[in-house]
């Protein structure tokens, strides 16, 4: 497993485009098969321990072995994942740590944690970053 930075650029409604930084971990073949067997294994843990459920298990159980499926299909496909990220908001100047999907993917929409404003985060900036002047 390894670990790596990645750069991107924070664009709003006004101002300029900010810089923020993403730590993306990369899974190898042999780690992405144990993330996708240890998913499956607690889904379907958690199918069995239903079954003691009354009546509850018709629905808890084939729902928790088909959840165990997706898992083990997501994790399996998955070979990067975001763990941490943090940029300035450029339309309010907050500082923060922004909420990125799990898959690193660009571009994709972030929401502002203090002004709750639509951000696009795109990995190679088209224009200067810089803050507004």
């Amino acid at each position: 497993m390894t670990t790596r930075q990645e750069t991107f650029a924070l664009s709003g409604y006004h101002g300029r485009p900010t810089v923020g930084t993403a730590t993306i971990q990369q899974f190898g073949s042999r780690e992405r098969w144990g993330r996708a067997l240890r998913g499956l294994g607690k889904w379907w843990g958690a199918a069995l321990l239903s079954v003691f459920i009354p009546v509850a298990h018709f629905v808890l159980v084939p729902s928790f072995l088909g959840y165990g499926l997706w898992q083990f299909g997501t994790r399996l496909r998955t070979t990067e994942l975001v763990t941490a990220a943090q940029g300035v908001c450029p339309d309010c100047g907050a500082q923060q740590p922004l909420v990125l999907a799990a898959q690193w993917r660009t571009p994709q929409p972030v929401t502002c944690g203090a002004c709750r404003r639509g951000l696009r985060l795109s990995a190679t900036p088209s224009v200067t970053l810089g803050a507004a002047g």
